[in-house]
């Protein structure tokens, strides 16, 4: 017999204080880091965003 485990995650990253840190500039940089380690390991990335600066 074989058994089917499918773990998700829901990982949310905050600031300090949720002071606005994150340039629009950075946004896609740090989004393809974050992807490129997922990616390395082997792990699905299915939506990777961030909070709009006001």
């Amino acid at each position: 017999m074989a058994t089917y485990t499918q773990t998700l995650y829901q990982i949310v990253f905050s600031t300090k204080n949720r002071e606005f840190t994150l340039m629009k500039e950075g946004r896609e940089h740090l989004f393809r880091y974050v992807w490129g380690i997922l990616k390395n390991k082997k792990c699905p990335l299915y939506r990777i965003n961030g909070m709009e600066e006001f």
